[in-house]
């Protein structure tokens, strides 16, 4: 590879404060492997948007959690692990990202001495030191956030979950003081293999999920599907290969297994060939 220096645009290189640093040929592959990451994990509403508030919200959860191991039927194996993943997110969060921080200034000098520095010993680069975690806490496989969130989907359909339970686990997004008899839904066409789909982005608010009913063709509305999470995509083939339909849907809430509240006003969307 030719010399990286200056960096130009698509350069897989990282800027420190006022200062670069080349990735090298080692990273180019995975940094290149980014383009094909899956989309952001969901935020739930009770998940805390500052790693300050974060942290404290790991360590009540992963504290909690086991005293409710028999109240809501979890298997053991199952809360060690989320305690497990819940406790090295909190090492990463804290004591490994404080570190990293403090790392890049001093690689934004080391960078910034061997291109313009004097002097004539060989160049001596600073080394990161991964700070050792606590006792106990070892590393897990990726999508720690991801498991616990669908954990808490599982905790919040056990029979004897209450909200009292969900306080105390941190798990109750803040309250939403407006009235919603019904849930939100939208209806938009979007591309799919063969044919065109239908995305229908909802909002629970605050429900396990929603039942969504479709007709199409003139016939009567049907159950569509259940989902807890937004948003549904409606993949049916059209009824005539050729010909564009009109589909319509409305939604209501679903709480364990329970449909209840308002329907939706009805949406519609044409969906072609």
């Amino acid at each position: 590879m030719s010399n990286p220096w200056p960096p130009h645009y698509d350069d897989p290189a990282v800027r420190w404060d006022a200062g670069w640093t080349w990735l090298g040929e080692d990273a180019l592959s995975a940094l290149q492997n980014l383009q094909n990451k899956p989309p952001r994990m969901k935020r739930q509403d009770y998940y805390p948007s500052r790693i300050a508030d974060q942290i404290p919200w790991l360590e009540n959860f992963r504290t909690k959690l086991p005293t409710y191991t028999a109240t809501l039927g979890l298997l053991p194996a199952t809360v060690d692990a989320a305690v497990a993943s819940a406790r090295y997110t909190i090492y990463v969060l804290s004591q490994w990202l404080s570190a990293v921080r403090a790392f890049g200034p001093a690689s934004t000098e080391a960078v910034d001495a061997l291109l313009g520095g004097t002097g004539a010993g060989a160049m001596v680069l600073p080394a990161f030191t991964v700070p050792a975690p606590p006792a106990g806490v070892a590393a897990v496989p990726p999508g720690s956030l991801t498991r616990l969130f669908d954990l808490i989907r599982e905790i919040k359909e056990a029979n004897a979950y209450t909200e009292a339970i969900g306080l105390d686990l941190g798990i109750v997004g803040s309250p939403d003081t407006a009235s919603h008899p019904a849930p939100g839904l939208r209806a938009e066409a979007v591309q799919g293999t063969g044919c065109q789909c239908v995305r229908l982005p909802f909002q629970k608010w605050g429900h396990q999920g929603v039942t969504v009913e479709s007709r199409r063709g003139g016939g009567n509305f049907e159950q569509l599907a259940i989902d807890t999470e937004s948003p549904y995509l409606d993949e049916r083939p059209l009824l005539i290969p050729t010909a564009p339909e009109i589909r319509e849907y409305r939604a209501r809430f679903w709480d364990k297994g329970t449909p209840n509240g308002d329907w939706t006003d009805v949406v519609k969307v044409t969906v072609s060939p």
